[in-house]
């Protein structure tokens, strides 16, 4: 993969890779920019919940687990110095469906930050995985999602 990004004034930048679609990319104020755009920090916390989000509708297919609903908040913590690092990611699910069970969740949860997600799987050991989910309406347990420490060599 390769990804190019164009400057366009202050600390804004357009940014593409190999799918050809332009993002614009900026910072704060505190860092020089004008907030013009998503920062990058915040777009790997999305690259991470998009991935994690992906993979969980694509089990819940091979699984025959339909849904009428998903949605995923994804919250970092981050370290208060710099470099302002990402500490945590908390995934939470909220899935609908007749059919949908809390174990099918917590399953998918599980399957793509140990084994399929290549975005969560590419930062740092050092950051923990939380997660959380709601089906049907009911609210599950939270749970630290052990890292697969094999994939690290």
């Amino acid at each position: 993969m390769k990804a190019l990004l164009r400057h366009t004034g202050q600390m804004a930048f357009l940014a593409k890779a190999d799918s050809n679609h332009w993002v614009p990319v900026d910072a704060g104020p505190p860092s020089g920019g004008g907030n013009a755009a998503t920062a990058p920090i915040e777009l790997l916390v999305i690259a991470a919940g998009g991935c994690v989000s992906m993979d969980m509708v694509h089990i819940f297919g091979k699984s025959r687990k339909p849904f009428t609903r998903f949605d995923m908040e994804v919250e970092a913590t981050r370290a208060e110095t710099h470099p302002r690092r990402l500490l945590s990611l908390h995934f939470h699910a909220q899935v609908e469906g007749p059919e949908m069970t809390p174990d099918a969740i917590e399953k998918a949860i599980n399957l793509s930050l140990t084994k399929y997600c290549s975005v969560s799987l590419s930062l740092d050991r050092a950051v923990t995985f939380h997660a959380s989910y709601t089906c049907n309406g009911v609210p599950g347990q939270e749970w630290q999602v052990e890292r697969n420490m094999e994939l690290y060599g």
